[in-house]
């Protein structure tokens, strides 16, 4: 039936029998009977409507002790029924029962979540309305400051969800100086362990929980306080991984406290050395002309990660302190025993062509460092030039790859020793091994007359 339908039913039967009918269906349905008695209360008194809530209150805290499996739309139904209750009894007037109901209400819902593998959007949405009425409520009927505080404290202390995540900063207004105060003096216990990094021990899941939420709760009252101080203090206390440090760092210099950013960095760097804690020192020393000291972290970055770009960086700062060849000289050990392709890149930038093809050919060398030996030999030494072009050829085609390697040597083949050259190679190549028919397609499509030449 429609719903049209369905409303000219009702209409047309008088109030005695849909009375019946409704007590009837809430005689086995307990989810409508606690609406009606909810709605026959706030019609009748405030006594009636607060009793009505109780019930409500403890049906729904029923549903935590239940063995059965829960499902996410019977708490969403019970808790948004609930939530409509006492909206429409505040609507009604001061109500002294209003908050203990609703804090009850707001611990039954984060159990109930906590018990769901899989939560889901609307609880999240419901227990942030929860919170945001719990937050109208205390504006409205403000309560003594230190009881708030020590209320808002507890529900986010046991919490395995969000409840309340705006406290204490939302809060301030209705707690004053003194619920803040009380507030804080509630974490000193947990911002002694977290500042001074005391060790908890062995703790049971609970304390554990416990112990993390509280351990948020300081990270949120750095948002609130106005000790700066403070505030360093508990969020280097937090900071345990590069990015979390240089956030701090960031913070300081918005501060107008570049020494103390630097200083967080060092120390966290020295504690535990990572790239990204020795990117910031060193640049952040360049710029304050402290580059000699700096000279420690580019080293660093240069060991972890070797290559031409790093030694690059390692070189400019060294030359501005007159140190290019000390800090040079042990690049280039290191890169011996570590990163051999890196040395003979640096001796091609450096142009020592002799030092870093004798080098390629006694440690090997990736196709990479061949191409460019051959191309700086191009016009040192065309003959050496197109005996590489032919090994960079070869390297190609055991990795059954097409480059233009011979075709770059053939250019070069311009007179008796260089075509004499090439023509040797290619024999050569051709000697070794078949070469599949693509690839001698390549070599045609570039002009060499391959059929020509091996006669």
């Amino acid at each position: 039936m429609t719903k049209k339908e369905l409303r000219q039913f009702l209409l047309d039967h008088s109030r005695e029998q849909l009375s019946d009918w409704l007590l009837g269906v809430a005689k086995d349905s307990p989810d409508f009977r606690q609406r009606i008695e909810f709605y026959a209360g706030t019609h009748h008194s405030h006594e009636a409507a607060s009793k009505a809530i109780a019930r409500s209150v403890v049906s729904f805290n029923a549903m935590v002790q239940s063995r059965h499996p829960l499902k996410s739309a019977d708490i969403v139904k019970s808790a948004q029924f609930l939530l409509e209750s006492m909206r429409a009894c505040m609507d009604m007037g001061p109500m002294a029962a209003m908050m203990p109901m609703l804090v009850e209400a707001m611990k039954v819902l984060d159990e109930l979540i906590g018990k769901q593998s899989k939560p889901g959007v609307r609880l999240d949405e419901l227990q942030s309305e929860y919170a945001t009425f719990h937050l109208r409520l205390a504006k409205q009927y403000p309560l003594d400051p230190v009881a708030l505080a020590e209320s808002l404290f507890a529900l986010r202390s046991t919490a395995s969800g969000k409840i309340l995540p705006e406290s204490p900063g939302a809060y301030i207004e209705v707690l004053g100086e003194a619920g803040t105060a009380h507030y804080r003096k509630l974490l000193e216990p947990t911002y002694q362990v977290v500042v001074n990094q005391q060790s908890l021990g062995r703790q049971s899941h609970r304390e554990t929980l416990v112990f993390l939420n509280r351990r948020v709760m300081l990270f949120e009252w750095t948002m609130v306080t106005e000790d700066i101080d403070e505030q360093v203090a508990i969020l280097l206390a937090m900071a345990k991984h590069p990015d979390e440090v240089l956030t701090v760092a960031h913070y300081l210099d918005l501060r107008q406290r570049p020494m103390d950013a630097l200083q967080t960095v060092q120390k966290a760097f020295h504690r535990v050395a990572t790239p990204k804690l020795a990117t910031f020192m060193a640049e952040r020393l360049e710029k304050q002309n402290q580059v000699e000291d700096a000279l420690p972290y580019r080293w660093y970055l240069f060991e972890q990660s070797p290559s031409f770009e790093r030694f690059g960086d390692l070189m400019q700062a060294a030359g501005q302190v007159r140190q290019h060849a000390h800090w040079r000289d042990r690049a280039m050990g290191f890169a011996a025993e570590k990163a051999k392709a890196l040395r003979i890149e640096i001796l091609l930038s450096e142009d020592e062509l002799d030092k870093a093809l004798s080098e390629a050919r006694l440690q090997g060398a990736p196709i990479s460092i061949w191409t460019q030996l051959a191309e700086r030999h191009v016009i040192r030494d065309p003959r050496i030039a197109i005996e590489l072009y032919f090994d960079c050829a070869e390297f190609s085609l055991k990795e059954r790859k097409a480059d233009s390697s011979i075709a770059l040597a053939w250019h070069l083949a311009v007179d008796g020793p260089t075509f004499q050259i090439f023509n040797a190679r290619l024999r050569a190549l051709f000697g070794k091994q078949k070469l599949p028919d693509w690839y001698v397609a390549k070599l045609v499509e570039a002009g060499i007359p391959v059929a020509k030449l091996l006669e």
